[in-house]
């Protein structure tokens, strides 16, 4: 049963306010639900900088739909951009590293032959496709590591904390796994960007069923410590090309028309009647982030 938070999920403050109503969704990691599961609310806390779904379910109930996800529906079709910003800071010493949530190794197996593989991934049939790509997939929740004993030079997480009830948590529990010069590197949508802020709960980032957390730096800063854990980077970044300035500008009016008026965004001109507008916001600005994270 879906569990109602009204105090935020990371710092415990009850300082927190209804940002807007997310949609009812009928699709699960790219896989039709019998049902649609509801939307619920989105939620900011005013201490933290915490956005967050309301009311979830628990985390057996999400790895169930997980399991039950389609192995296609993260699959890049090209070279992702964090996935290149990555490898840009990889070099070429033999390391250990450990992509929580590889599911079908893509990252990893673009890493430098010198590094050591190793994955989560609750999906069996990614977590297939990534063994044949050399990975060693050592468990299907970050939570089976903590008895492993087994340390890693480098973590990555690409656009997995939102998918956590408690991303502090998830944090903790990963920095007990780096060694003690080891980094972690997350990205994730970015909450504290301009127009997330401007379209709240009706931004594409917080459309889908699998988003239930959000961060930003506000909350990367202040929290942080709490996973004696030290922001080194932060960048801005789109997964995909920014159109020229002009029609930017252009779709960027338009979406705000769409946010003030509560509608749909208007169909371009010489669009198919009943053409689908697309999620708001999305590939307009850079609204992700990369941070690298060190132990303190």
């Amino acid at each position: 049963m879906p569990q109602t938070a009204t105090a935020c999920r990371t710092c415990g403050s009850l300082d927190t306010l209804p940002v807007g109503r997310l949609p009812d969704v009928a699709e699960f990691a790219g896989t039709r639900l019998e049902r649609p599961l509801a939307g619920g609310t989105l939620q900011r806390c005013s201490t933290c900088g915490f956005l967050f779904r309301t009311p979830i379910f628990d985390d057996d109930a999400y790895l169930s739909l997980y399991a039950q996800g389609s192995p296609e529906i993260w699959e890049p079709r090209d070279d992702r951009e964090d996935f290149r910003l990555i490898r840009s800071r990889v070099g070429d010493a033999p390391l250990d590293v450990l992509d929580v949530g590889c599911y079908t190794g893509h990252l990893l197996a673009t890493l430098p032959k010198s590094c050591r593989l190793y994955g989560v991934e609750p999906n069996a049939a990614a977590a297939a496709i990534a063994e044949s790509r050399g990975v060693r997939v050592i468990a299907g929740h970050w939570h089976e590591l903590a008895s492993a004993g087994q340390r890693f030079d480098l973590i990555t997480a690409c656009d997995v904390i939102e998918h956590f009830s408690n991303p502090l948590a998830f944090l903790q529990g990963l920095a007990r796994l780096l060694r003690e010069d080891g980094r972690l590197i997350i990205t994730t949508g970015n909450a504290e960007a301009w127009l997330w802020r401007r379209l709240k709960a009706r931004f594409w980032y917080c459309q889908y069923a699998e988003h239930i957390s959000f961060i930003g730096p506000q909350w990367l800063a202040r929290m942080g410590g709490r996973a004696s854990l030290q922001v080194t980077e932060l960048r801005s970044f789109s997964h995909s090309p920014l159109p020229p300035p002009v029609r930017r500008i252009k779709t960027l009016l338009r979406t705000a028309q769409a946010s003030a008026t509560g509608t749909s965004l208007p169909r371009r001109r010489g669009s198919e009647a009943g053409a689908d507008p697309g999620p708001l916001g999305a590939g307009l600005t850079k609204d992700h982030i990369l941070c690298v994270l060190k132990r303190v």
